[in-house]
C-alpha cells in the first residue's frame, strides 16, 4: 500500500521494528537517533513517563529538521502493577520478569510524538494494550530465555518473534505491542498533511 507523501518522515528511533512499519507503507524517511536521559523521575506514572520520553526524543532532533519534514518518535514500555519492566540486564533478570508476567495480565504502552517544524505543532499520544500471558511451566520459560531473544526486549519478550507462544490474549492494538501503533499514526499523518490518499 502506498500513499502520496507530502512531507519526509524523520524517525527519531533506532528500532528496526519501527523502521519496518514505515517501509511497509513505502514512506520516505531517514533515521536520526535521539540522545536523551531515559531515567524515570521518582514517582512518575508509567504513561506520563512514556509520553515524556517520546516528547524529549522528538525535541532532541528539532534542530535537524527542515520545514518539509516531520519527526516521529516513540517509547514503548511494559507495565505490571504500575511498575515499568524495562529491558533485562541478564538472563536471570529476563527469567524473573517472565515469571512475574506468567499467567498474568500486563499493559504495553507506546507513547509517540509528532513534531512538524513548519506548523510549529507537536502531537503526543499514548496507546495502551492489555496482554495476558499463558500460565507456562518454568522449564519452557528457561528455554525461551536461553534463546536470547528476550535480552533486548522491554518486558523480556517479543510478541512478533518466538515469544508469541507466551501470549494468551491481547486486548487492543497488536502493532502497539510490537512497538508502533501505526494505525493511529497513519491517521495523524493524514490530519497533519504528511500523506494524502
Amino acid at each position: 500500500m502506498k500513499f502520496n507523501q507530502i512531507k519526509k518522515v524523520i524517525l527519531a528511533s533506532g528500532s528496526p521494528r519501527r523502521k519496518e512499519y514505515l517501509e511497509r507503507y513505502q514512506l520516505d524517511y531517514k533515521i536520526i537517533k535521539p540522545n536523551i536521559d531515559e531515567t524515570p523521575i521518582k514517582g512518575e506514572v508509567p504513561e506520563v513517563y512514556a509520553r515524556r520520553m517520546a516528547e524529549e526524543k522528538v525535541a532532541s532532533i528539532n534542530c535537524d529538521l527542515d520545514n518539509n519534514e516531520i519527526a516521529l518518535s516513540a517509547d514503548t514500555i511494559v507495565v505490571y502493577q504500575e511498575k515499568i519492566l524495562g529491558k533485562p540486564s541478564s538472563k536471570d533478570d529476563a527469567y524473573q520478569m517472565l515469571t512475574l508476567l506468567n499467567g498474568q495480565t500486563h499493559s504495553v504502552i507506546t507513547a509517540y510524538a509528532l513534531l512538524a517544524k513548519q506548523q510549529n505543532s507537536l502531537t503526543v499520544n499514548a496507546v495502551c494494550t492489555k496482554v495476558t500471558f499463558n500460565d507456562l511451566p518454568e522449564k519452557l520459560l528457561r528455554v525461551y530465555v536461553d534463546s536470547e531473544e528476550p535480552l533486548d526486549k522491554a518486558g523480556s519478550y517479543s510478541i512478533q518473534g518466538d515469544g508469541t507462544f507466551l501470549v494468551k490474549t491481547i486486548n487492543g492494538s497488536y502493532n502497539n505491542v510490537v512497538g508502533l501503533p501505526i494505525e493511529q499514526i497513519l491517521q495523524d499523518f493524514l490530519k497533519l498533511n504528511v500523506i494524502t490518499i
